[in-house]
C-alpha cells in the first residue's frame, strides 16, 4: 500500500526543513511528499529544493489560500492509496507512518486512524487515554482531539470529505466531524507527533471566536458544554486584561460573540 504526505507551508522555511526530514526518516519511506508552498514570500523553495529527493513534489500557490486551501491542493495531486498530513512546524516519531500503515493494513473496515500527541515535549499528551471506536463520534461533538498532523486516511474518504476553505479557524476538528458522519475513525493511542504550542495572538483569538460562531452554525449537534467553557476561558481572558483598554475592548467582543453563539444554541432547543 502507498502512502501521500503532505506539507502546506507558508513562510515557515526555517522550521520546514525538521518537519520534512522526520518524514524522511521515517522506518517506512512514503511513496510521495507534496509540499504545498501557498504563496511565501521566504526561501521555502530553495529549502525544499536542497533535499534533492525524487519523492518530494513541491507545488506552488499562485496566490494565498490559507491552510485548507494548500491541504485540498495535496488532497488533489494525491496518487497513492492512503493520505498522511504533516504541518510544517512539527516532527513526527520514526515510526509514526509505519504504525499507521500497519493498523490500517490490518483493520481494512478502517477509514482513517490517528494517533495522540505530544505537546510541548511530553508536558500533555493528546488525547491523554485511548478513544475506543465506538466513542469517536459522540467525543468529538464535545470538542476536538484530533490534530491534522496525526491523521492517517484512505485517499478516497479524503476526496470525498475535503477541508473548508471558508473556516478561519478549527478545520480539523470540522474535518473529523464530517468524517466521523459517513465513515468509521479509530485511535492508535501512542503519541508518534511532537507538537510545540505557541500562545495566539490578539488577532488568532478574535478569528477563532468568529470560526468558532462559523462551526456551532454548520454543525448544532456540538454540545453546549463546548460553548460554557470557552465562555468561561474567555472570562478569565478578560479579567487578566481589564487594565489595558485596547485589550479589554477586544476581550468584550469575544465575550459578546460567545454569548451570541449560546443565544443561538438555546434558542435553537426552545421549544416554545
Amino acid at each position: 500500500m502507498s502512502v501521500s504526505v503532505i506539507i502546506p507551508t507558508f513562510n515557515r522555511s526555517e522550521l520546514l526543513r525538521n518537519s520534512i526530514q522526520s518524514v524522511l526518516d521515517q522506518t517506512i519511506s512514503p511513496t510521495e511528499i507534496i509540499v504545498v508552498d501557498d504563496h511565501s514570500t521566504d526561501d521555502t523553495s530553495e529549502v525544499v529544493g536542497s533535499f534533492k529527493n525524487e519523492k518530494i513534489k513541491y507545488v506552488l500557490n499562485r496566490f494565498k489560500k490559507g491552510a485548507n486551501g494548500a491541504r485540498n491542493t495535496g488532497i488533489l495531486l494525491a496518487e497513492c492509496d492512503f493520505i498522511a498530513f504533516q504541518d510544517s512546524d512539527d516532527i513526527w516519531l520514526p515510526s509514526k507512518l509505519e504504525e499507521q500503515l500497519n493498523y490500517m493494513n490490518s483493520n481494512p473496515e478502517v477509514d482513517m486512524c490517528f494517533c495522540s500527541l505530544n505537546l510541548n515535549k511530553g508536558l500533555r499528551v493528546i488525547p491523554n487515554r485511548e478513544v475506543r471506536p465506538s466513542e469517536v463520534k459522540s467525543q468529538l461533538r464535545k470538542g476536538n482531539f484530533i490534530s491534522t498532523q496525526t491523521i492517517f486516511l484512505k485517499r478516497e474518504v479524503a476526496i470525498s470529505t475535503m477541508f473548508d476553505e471558508d473556516l478561519m479557524r478549527f478545520q480539523d476538528w470540522d474535518f473529523c466531524l464530517r468524517i466521523s458522519n459517513q465513515y468509521s475513525i479509530h485511535h492508535l493511542p501512542k503519541p508518534l507527533v511532537m507538537v510545540e504550542h505557541q500562545n495566539d495572538s490578539i488577532s488568532k483569538k478574535v478569528n477563532g471566536v468568529k470560526a468558532l460562531n462559523q462551526l456551532f452554525t454548520k454543525h448544532p449537534e456540538l454540545t453546549k458544554e463546548i460553548i460554557i467553557k470557552a465562555l468561561y476561558n474567555y472570562e478569565k481572558f478578560s479579567e487578566k486584561m481589564r487594565k489595558n483598554k485596547r485589550v479589554s475592548a477586544l476581550s468584550n467582543y469575544f465575550l459578546y460573540s460567545i454569548y451570541k453563539i449560546i443565544d443561538k444554541l438555546f434558542v435553537r432547543d426552545s421549544k416554545l
